[in-house]
């Protein structure tokens, strides 16, 4: 299980304690003139947390592509449902969930469906690796999703079912169409994962959308006195919650195996993947300059696995799946330093290196960067155990004399650099 960052609580937090309080005006306000874009924008939100674990489990154009797909399904098997009452059975859209597609859908379903679909999968994917199975398990658990968004939304007016039914308005007819149309749904993804086979496995955090929308709408319903899909949606809150807490990994524990022309080709954990034959790998290095030319330093955390201890440059990691270096590089030294909107220049793009320390092997890809900041830092302890500014001219001296106690790939890296014409540019800039 991997650690919840500061942001990740604070976002949880919030949303346990706003969305009860979202359910209650939406339940007891009337609504206002301009109410279906203020649905529609609910949607999209609800629909964010699933689409950005999307772009880190298969990249934005893939992402977009599935969640496409998806979205265009959702839409013309509830254009389906609405014109020839298979497979929900007959039933109508009212105004407040926005434009209606061709008179008949509206353009809001395409962000309320597919989110639903990828948080069944996810969590349908913890308990087997059988394709078959997964789809079923999918049907089933999309549909327990229904049995508490459909009574309330019945009960806001939100669609109607032209005749009626047992459950809270809701006819039997509704959930078989969601056991049919969630089946489809997982096909589609097992198709998906069948032809473009991700490098990571599938994320239970693509289960936070349909969380959100399952605790929303758990809430809807106790504040309208629905007190059957209450029950059943706060046991799926709870259990939704129990799996992301304990099943989720996170994208910066994960490191991208390549081959030798830099492509990736399969991923692994960060801290198992370390051994005395570390696969060749992604990372990246950083050497951040202040205006009097010095150099920042870091010591590494006593508690890391690889050079614990040892100082090094000023910040240097691991990219994710689908991100490039110098995405990865900004991001690293906002999470290690707190340091933003810094200029990088990559001037070692093809760098490469190995390195053994108590048995640990590096072997990494690692392109190197150089930047220039002035401001406050703001160490990471976990990361980073101490951090000192140095002379360069100090530093390059120690690493030409061999009595450096830098890193090894720091070391190689400054004697890379020193040779080229476009540091020496770099640093003469900054004393102008």
């Amino acid at each position: 299980m991997s650690k919840i960052n500061k942001k990740q609580l604070f976002a949880n937090i919030a949303a346990i304690l706003l969305l009860p309080a979202g359910a209650f005006f939406t339940t007891f306000s009337e609504f206002p003139p301009g109410a279906d874009l203020i649905s529609a924008a609910s949607l999209i939100i609800f629909a964010l947390p699933t689409f950005w674990t999307l772009r880190w489990w298969i990249g934005y154009r893939k992402a977009f592509v599935l969640f496409s797909i998806l979205a265009v399904f959702s839409i013309l098997i509830e254009a389906a449902a609405i014109i020839t009452g298979f497979p929900y059975g007959h039933f109508g859209y009212s105004h407040l969930l926005g434009f209606k597609l061709f008179g008949i859908v509206p353009w809001t379903v395409a962000f309320a469906w597919p989110p639903l679909i990828l948080g069944a999968f996810a969590i349908a994917n913890q308990f087997t690796d059988n394709r078959i199975q997964r789809i079923f398990g999918t049907a089933v658990i999309a549909t327990l999703f229904d049995l508490v968004l459909d009574p309330g939304a019945v009960s806001l007016n939100f669609w109607q079912y032209h005749e009626g039914g047992f459950f809270y308005g809701v006819p039997l007819s509704n959930f078989a169409g969601w056991l049919f149309s969630a089946s489809a749904g997982a096909a589609i993804l097992e198709i998906f994962i069948y032809f473009f086979r991700p490098l990571l496995p599938v994320p239970m955090q693509m289960a936070i959308s349909s969380l959100f929308i399952v605790y929303f709408w758990t809430w809807i319903n106790l504040w309208n006195g629905i007190y059957i899909p209450v029950l059943i949606g706060f046991l799926i809150a709870a259990a939704v919650t129990f799996l992301i807490l304990n099943r989720r990994y996170s994208f910066d524990d994960k490191i991208v195996f390549a081959d030798e022309d830099g492509k990736p080709v399969a991923t692994g954990d960060k801290e198992e993947s370390h051994n005395a034959h570390t696969r060749l790998h992604l990372a990246f290095s950083i050497f951040i300059f202040d205006s009097r030319g010095r150099l920042l330093l870091q010591q590494r955390s006593l508690s890391k696995k690889t050079w614990p201890g040892v100082w090094s440059n000023s910040c240097c990691g691991h990219l994710r799946l689908n991100e490039t270096a110098a995405d990865a590089a900004r991001r690293r030294l906002r999470q290690e330093l707190g340091i933003r909107n810094v200029r990088l220049i990559c001037l070692l793009r093809d760098f490469r290196y190995t390195a053994e320390k108590d048995g640990i092997v590096e072997n990494e890809i690692c392109p190197v960067f150089v930047g220039r900041y002035d401001g406050k830092i703001k160490p990471e302890k976990e990361e980073i155990a101490a951090t000192e500014w140095r002379d360069w001219k100090t530093i390059y001296q120690e690493v030409a004399a061999g009595v450096s106690d830098l890193s090894p790939w720091a070391q190689l890296e400054i004697r890379k650099l020193a040779e080229l014409p476009e540091f020496k540019n770099f640093l003469n800039l900054g004393r102008q």
